[in-house]
């Protein structure tokens, strides 16, 4: 953007005058995210009995959930984060504690995949997201932990040990902002 005077001009009160370049742009506001569908992923009906299904549920119509997939094993004890085109179940136990990072596909209805593993295994943690990365914290593995694990959604990976809780802690709820 270029500003031209001519004729002469007379500039009081002060100004500030760049060099050029583009205006900055404006943040985006807020999205909340998930309007469609809600997801709930593994889990167990009692003990002895834990599943690796993948319910789907409508937003927009009070109706029942359909198995719409398969966890790569059956766990309970996961947390669940999102992006804009999956979802995410990490942690979790499956006969023992894991670390392991599944990811699920919003756009078809089909089975999860391994994609990485976080820092250490637990059960029992809190899920949380942003736009660019999942969450996973506290938990519970031989004690419990106050690890925040980091991993990326843009692509499939590992987490990053990126600090840690005020106290260890499991069975909690995770939000985000």
């Amino acid at each position: 953007m270029a500003i031209t005077i001519t004729g002469g001009a007379t500039l009081t009160g002060g100004a500030n005058m760049g060099t050029g370049g583009a205006p900055s742009p404006t943040p985006a506001p807020y999205v909340f995210q998930g309007s469609n569908y809600g997801y709930t992923t593994g889990g167990s009906t009692d003990d002895s009995n834990v599943r690796d299904v993948i319910d789907k549920f409508s937003f927009t119509s009070d109706t029942d959930a359909t198995d719409v997939g398969d966890l790569t094993v059956a766990k309970q004890g996961v947390t669940g984060q999102s992006s804009t085109t999956s979802g995410y179940t990490s942690a979790g136990w499956d006969g023992d504690v894991t670390n392991v990072i599944e990811k699920l596909p919003f756009a078809s209805d089909a089975n999860a995949t391994d994609v990485g593993d976080l820092t250490e295994s637990r059960t029992k943690p809190a899920g949380q997201s942003s736009t660019a990365s999942g969450y996973t914290s506290g938990g519970n593995a031989v004690s419990v932990v106050n690890t925040i694990d980091k991993f990326p959604l843009a692509s499939d990976g590992n987490a990053t040990d990126v600090g840690n809780l005020t106290m260890a802690r499991f069975l909690t709820a995770g939000q985000q902002y």
